[in-house]
């Protein structure tokens, strides 16, 4: 061969060589089939990237989405409550407008309710000047009798005194403290001898101190007769005897003989009549009305 083409061949073979070396360093090192997988990965990849991408998008549009229905729920939910204040509201409303005040479960005043009203009308109450139907309240207590059971006890007495009423026979009720018997008066025809002779605890009645011409505490519903018949009022006479109301009761007129059912300063009745600004009869000189718990 031509040494001329020689030469050709040798140079032309070297720049081939070079342009090799030169690409294998640009594609840092990679051959060609290489070249081709990574450009594949890439190409893999960025689909991905690409999926995720529309993903986040998806995943931003539940998210709007739970949003939308969060805050649905919580206007649902706000309206719901709302409407049960109101509810609770207008109930409160209904309680206020019949004028009831309840204390705990089963003991609660208010206004005398009508049925009320007609039953102590020409009884217990009569037309006066000096207190009128307005002026009391109705009272419905729990108590214990003497058989340890639970009663429904009713009482009316004024309206200055009926959260006084609720609390003490509420602790009275609380702490297992035994009454025979709360009724209204008028179940006794107004008769307070009858009354206390059945052992009834009573407040409002329309009459004068036994004896006397003067209205009684309990004609302004502010005096509670408490167990009367273990608890009697005793009068004491210029020769030294005594009366004792009711009559039965004089075995309970000695006061430093232990009976049941007998109120004392000791006596829990006592003490929360006494912590409630209530006067105890018992205390008195000139009588003596252990029964007896008034308020001014």
């Amino acid at each position: 061969m031509n040494n001329k083409y020689t030469k050709d061949f040798v140079l032309l073979g070297a720049i081939i060589i070079g342009c090799s070396i030169a690409a294998r360093f640009m594609a840092k090192g990679e051959t060609l089939a290489e070249y081709n997988e990574s450009r594949s990965v890439v190409s893999d990849a960025s689909s991905t990237s690409a999926s995720v991408t529309a993903d986040a998008f998806d995943a931003s549009s539940t998210s709007a989405s739970i949003t939308a229905g969060a805050a649905d729920t919580s206007s649902s939910d706000s309206a719901s409550v709302n409407s049960d204040s109101s509810a609770s509201f207008y109930t409160s409303e209904s309680n206020y407008a019949s004028n009831i005040v309840t204390y705990a479960d089963g003991f609660s005043y208010g206004s005398l309710p009508q049925n009320i009203i007609d039953k102590i009308t020409g009884v217990s109450y009569v037309e006066n000047d000096n207190i009128s139907i307005d002026d009391l309240r109705y009272c419905s207590l729990l108590y214990y009798d003497f058989e340890g059971n639970t009663q429904n006890g009713e009482l009316i007495c004024n309206k200055s005194i009926a959260q006084d009423i609720v609390e003490i026979f509420y602790e009275l009720y609380s702490s297992g403290y035994q009454i025979e018997s709360i009724k209204l008066i008028d179940e006794y025809n107004g008769d307070d001898t009858a009354s206390m002779e059945a052992n009834n605890t009573s407040c409002f009645n329309y009459r004068v101190v036994d004896g006397t011409k003067k209205l009684s505490k309990h004609a302004y519903g502010l005096a509670i007769d408490l167990n009367p018949f273990y608890n009697p009022y005793i009068t004491y006479n210029k020769d030294g005897t005594t009366n004792v109301s009711p009559e039965g009761s004089r075995i309970y007129e000695d006061r430093s003989s232990a009976f049941p059912y007998k109120i004392d300063e000791n006596d829990l009745a006592c003490k929360l009549f006494k912590a409630h600004g209530f006067i105890w009869g018992g205390d008195w000189n000139s009588v003596k009305d252990y029964q007896h718990f008034e308020k001014k």
